[in-house]
């Protein structure tokens, strides 16, 4: 019962994922491809007549439910070096629910992990007034939005608190998605008009993609309540009285790793198509001048078809449906706890369709970008989800974030401050010449309760790239 329960608090709380936005990175003139993902029409902005980008990987976690609180760091339990005194006998991690502490400020609840990897990437500058881009992304991203509060309270507590017993719970609401993909991008940008020291740039990506894994639960109504197990009084089961969801699953990563043989599989069950676009103003009198930049994309237009098993649910034919503990004893991963969910309500039922579609994490964003001729800038970044909170796709979090920077042609120091999921994150980042090494959550790296840091998430990223050759202005 406990994994049926902690599948929303598994993806807040303890694993690594759309995301995220890499700043100190992306908001640097020198930050190449990686400046495409913002807003594709920078690629015309390049200084570089050519830009390498090796590889840039980065690790997210956020949520505004639980502050973590244990004795090691979370990123200590991301990357399991977890100190021996703190895992059980088989070597995994004793995670105690004391380790982390409830936000109840009654708002809905939010989770997002996020893995991504920028792969090998090329940017041309064409001519002075365009460039030309073929970028390549593999991301894998798990969300829960929009979670109740109370709902997330019984998952915390668990089954066994006897205050929780034969108390109805209404509404419980919860968007569960996963999708694991990867992406060929080809961006062209240019200048649309230029005249005294302003021009404006407009660029498009185009994005084949294609999809290893998507899972989903559209929750759009729940009604449950705990009670005693009738066959067992030591323990507890959960009926399940209303049901109105859609819950999706693909398998081809059972019992698979992500490998070259798999990222390049030709039975993988998604493709689809995105593309993104943008326009930037740039106002900057000569090369002694101050640069002001303004821009505005949409990004992650498009999504995923998958082949794969969809279930609707709009009543419960057994009512109510009971879970106990044994149907979910060989539980290893969330599609498990899918799969069981599906067995348990609609045994042997066929699923109402054989393909689902997933959409990208569409975003629009804003960004206005200062910088002096001595190399000192700053700037701010935007974005807001433009997904609906039923849809059926991973969403990009609403973010603003103020950027601090010095940046040269060798080396760039960024301070990230972003408001995100109803608190406040500092980073830091640095680049000496082709190198990388960032962080948008530098608290979430080192806090543990030792040094009295309690953070909501963790955010890490570095990279390899280079540009080549000046481009003369």
């Amino acid at each position: 019962m406990k994994y049926l329960l902690a599948l929303g608090g598994f993806l807040l709380v303890s694993t690594v994922s759309s995301a995220q936005n890499l700043l100190g990175i992306s908001t640097s003139r020198y930050g190449g491809t990686n400046r495409l993902y913002i807003n594709p029409s920078l690629a015309a902005d390049s200084p570089s007549k050519l830009f390498l980008n090796g590889f840039t990987a980065n690790v997210h976690v956020n949520n505004n439910y639980v502050r973590f609180q244990a004795p090691f760091s979370l990123l200590r339990l991301v990357t399991g070096n977890v100190q021996d005194q703190y895992k059980n006998p088989d070597g995994s991690v004793h995670f105690d629910v004391n380790y982390t502490r409830e936000n109840l400020d009654g708002n809905a609840k939010n989770g997002t992990l996020a893995g991504e990897v920028r792969g090998p990437s090329l940017l041309i500058k064409t001519s002075e007034y365009s460039a030309f881009a073929v970028t390549t992304r593999f991301r894998a991203v798990g969300q829960v939005i929009g979670a109740s509060q109370s709902l997330l309270s019984a998952l915390r507590a668990g089954l066994g608190d006897k205050a929780l017993y034969s108390i109805p719970t209404d509404n419980n609401r919860f968007n569960l998605n996963t999708n694991t993909y990867a992406e060929l991008g080809v961006t062209y940008a240019g200048t649309l008009s230029e005249s005294d020291g302003q021009k404006l740039l407009l660029g498009v990506t185009a994005k084949v993609l294609v999809g290893y894994n998507a899972q989903h639960i559209i929750n759009r109504g729940a009604n449950y309540r705990i009670v005693a197990d009738p066959n067992n009084p030591f323990s507890a089961v959960l009926e399940l009285n209303q049901f109105d969801a859609t819950l999706g699953y693909t398998t081809f990563l059972e019992n698979r790793s992500i490998t070259p043989r798999t990222l390049f599989s030709p039975d993988s069950p998604g493709r689809g198509f995105g593309f993104d676009i943008g326009m930037t103003y740039i106002n900057q009198y000569d090369t002694d001048s101050p640069a002001l930049r303004l821009g505005v994309a949409l990004t992650d237009i498009g999504g995923l078809t998958y082949k794969g098993e969809q279930y609707n649910y709009a009543d419960i034919s057994q009512n109510p449906v009971r879970f106990t503990n044994a149907d979910f004893n060989r539980i290893t991963g969330s599609l498990d706890v899918l799969q069981s969910i599906q067995d348990k309500l609609s045994t042997g039922r066929n699923p109402d369709k054989t393909t689902f579609r997933s959409g990208l994490p569409t975003s629009l964003n804003l960004t206005a970008d200062y910088q002096l001729p001595s190399g000192f800038g700053i700037n701010v970044t935007y974005f807001q989800d433009v997904r609906s909170q039923q849809a059926l796709a991973v969403h990009q979090p609403t973010m603003l974030a103020v950027v601090p920077r010095y940046d040269a042609r060798w080396l760039s120091l960024a301070v990230p401050i972003a408001y995100l999921n109803h608190g406040l994150t500092a980073g830091a980042s640095v680049r000496v010449g082709p190198a990388w090494l960032g962080t948008e959550n530098f608290l979430g790296l080192i806090g543990n309760t030792s040094i009295g840091i309690r953070p909501r998430g963790l955010d890490i990223y570095a990279g390899v790239a280079f540009g080549l050759g000046r481009v003369e202005e």
